[in-house]
């Protein structure tokens, strides 16, 4: 690869970096908001989030693919050799790439937590329903699809 083409290749990553990195690390402000309004049960503030979410992600996954485009162009086909040379060509790219990597593992991570605390919220909201139903969800059948479904015969708590 010549030198003129890598200058190019590194100028065009260092742009993408450019805008996603403090893309991300809105992204890691909306996932904490999102996380107070889980734990909260603040389902109007979580909408906003979710939306506010969307958009960033969009951003971020064209840039992702542009990055991916330029670097398969350009002959890299893997992170760690590719940081190798960003390392020895372009410092500053490779220094914006970890940071950038290190948002991302902390986004994910702060996902992962969001999205348990979404399903024991599921999970509860669940039990609640079923006993004001008056079903028992400890008799749960399954259909053949997974869904579960509680046994009929059970009086609702409303009707008793």
């Amino acid at each position: 690869m010549t030198k003129s083409l890598n200058n190019t290749l590194w100028t065009e990553l260092e742009a993408t970096f450019k805008h996603d990195i403090p893309a991300t690390s809105k992204l890691l402000d909306l996932l904490q908001r999102e996380r107070k309004a889980l734990e909260e049960r603040n389902y109007d503030e979580f909408q906003k989030i979710i939306g506010q979410k969307q958009q960033l992600l969009t951003i971020l996954e064209f840039h992702a693919n542009t990055r991916q485009q330029l670097l398969t162009a350009a002959g890299y086909t893997d992170e760690p050799s590719t940081l190798v040379a960003a390392d020895q060509q372009a410092p500053l790219v490779a220094k914006a790439w970890r940071k950038l990597a290190d948002e991302w593992r902390q986004c994910q991570e702060l996902n992962e937590i969001n999205e348990r605390i979404a399903k024991r919220t599921r999970l509860v909201v669940g039990q609640i329903l079923d006993l004001l139903r008056g079903s028992n969800s400890k008799n749960k059948l399954y259909t053949s699809k997974g869904d579960a479904t509680a046994p009929s015969g059970g009086r609702a708590i409303t009707s008793a």
